[in-house]
């Protein structure tokens, strides 16, 4: 027993008391080398549920892109906490997005789904033999494609009912209908998490990462707040916090969370 505890707690309770040390010297390396630093899962694992928010659905207008390209490839931005990039060319609207504007239609067609112009759209997509690809998987049939509408229409219903649950939640309150196992593949279900966003340089919310979907649902329904996971900072609106408390990275960012929680509370 001791020795199981030596193996698996011993060096994660190391290594949370570590972190804030690794954190601050990470932030301030970046301003050297302007690179990325600490991974979210770390950061996750320390500043824990003050990552979680709730804000309003429309205050999220842009999203940032978790991949770009440059002089030395391809890039992807989701493995660091805190980001010294520029991010003007890696934001995207949005309104820009098919999967959102789709989503912003279901909310006013719901059960009349079929009059919409997506569904049209792809209806005339599968008849011309090419089949639209919809979370990962090809639209064949018509059969797949009332498949695919009839789950938003339901989980945007369920959203109205409910609002946006946290992950944990989910679960439980979605019926057996809504389980989407015809419409998204196994693995996109299990890797499915609160909706994510950024905090650029000025301290607005970006969209980043997962729940596309639903922030289309909360926003095409109205909803007043929705919670989301803070998943990256831009080093740039950290610093500017640093300043302002006169604090260290870790503890400006903890108390810059408070803040941000208390005033949506």
């Amino acid at each position: 027993m001791r020795q199981a505890l030596e193996h698996f707690f011993l060096p994660s309770i190391a290594a949370w008391f570590a972190f804030p040390l690794r954190f601050d010297r990470a932030v301030a390396k970046l301003a050297q080398d302007g690179r990325r630093a600490v991974s979210p899962r770390q950061a996750a694992a320390y500043f824990g549920d003050s990552l979680f928010l709730e804000i309003d659905p429309r205050s999220l207008t842009h999203r940032l892109d978790e991949k770009y390209h440059d002089a030395e490839g391809w890039h992807w931005i989701g493995e660091s906490f805190v980001d010294t990039g520029d991010w003007q060319g890696r934001l995207s609207p949005l309104q820009r997005s098919p999967a959102h504007r789709e989503i912003i239609e279901i909310c006013r067609t719901r059960d009349n789904f079929r009059d919409g112009q997506y569904y049209q759209t792809y209806l005339r997509q599968i008849s011309d033999g090419q089949p639209p690809r919809r979370n990962g998987r090809r639209i064949d049939t018509v059969e797949k494609l009332d498949a695919y509408f009839s789950y938003y229409a339901g989980l945007i219903d369920n959203i109205e009912r409910t609002g946006i649950l946290p992950r944990h939640r989910v679960g439980r309150a979605l019926k057996s209908r809504l389980w989407p196992r015809r419409t998204r593949s196994f693995w996109q279900d299990f890797v499915e998490r609160d909706i994510g966003v950024a905090i650029d340089r000025d301290g607005r919310f970006v969209r980043h990462t997962s729940g596309k979907h639903r922030l289309a649902a909360a926003i095409g329904l109205g909803l007043k707040t929705v919670p989301v996971e803070v998943r990256m900072v831009h080093r740039a609106w950290l610093q500017a916090e640093m300043q302002k408390r006169d604090l260290p990275p870790t503890q400006a960012l903890a108390a810059a969370l408070r803040e941000m929680s208390s005033a949506r509370t």
